[in-house]
């Protein structure tokens, strides 16, 4: 009786095993796909940002990249047909914030031309349909 039971504890852990790694493996994603990542914002067209907060998230779970543009908080619920990204239209809060409405809207108009990424686990470059980075952010550090 123990022997059989030492058998089925052994099965158990290796079917365990076996589905956990073919779920990591389903799980890694492909360079065509927007990773699920926290980003600072370090660059708007060719303006440095860095020091801004501003932030992007990217979900792929439920295909919206949202954050914090400055003075609001957005959200893009986004399309992606091959490598080509349609971001749609931002939904955001509607607050009004002294010195800051100009850096706000440069990073709505140049989200508003994205039609193409390229991002690792380091970082994300949206780009226009010429090819040029518009929005690049860096991987969010996590605080302690």
């Amino acid at each position: 009786m123990k022997r059989t039971l030492t058998k089925n504890l052994a099965s158990i852990a290796l079917l365990s095993i076996v589905v956990i790694l073919g779920s990591c493996k389903a799980q890694k994603m492909k360079t065509d796909q927007l990773m699920p990542q926290d980003y600072v914002v370090t660059q708007i067209g060719d303006r440095e940002v860095s020091e801004s907060k501003l932030t992007l998230k990217v979900n792929p779970e439920n295909s919206t990249i949202s954050g914090y543009s400055g003075c609001n908080n957005y959200s893009f619920n986004y399309k992606l047909n091959g490598e080509e990204l349609d971001m749609g239209f931002a939904s955001a809060t509607k607050m009004y914030c002294d010195g800051e409405m100009d850096m706000e809207n440069l990073f709505f108009q140049k989200a508003a031309s994205v039609t193409q990424f390229e991002n690792s686990k380091e970082e994300i470059n949206l780009k226009n349909k010429d090819g040029e980075v518009v929005i690049k952010a860096k991987k969010q550090e996590k605080s302690e």
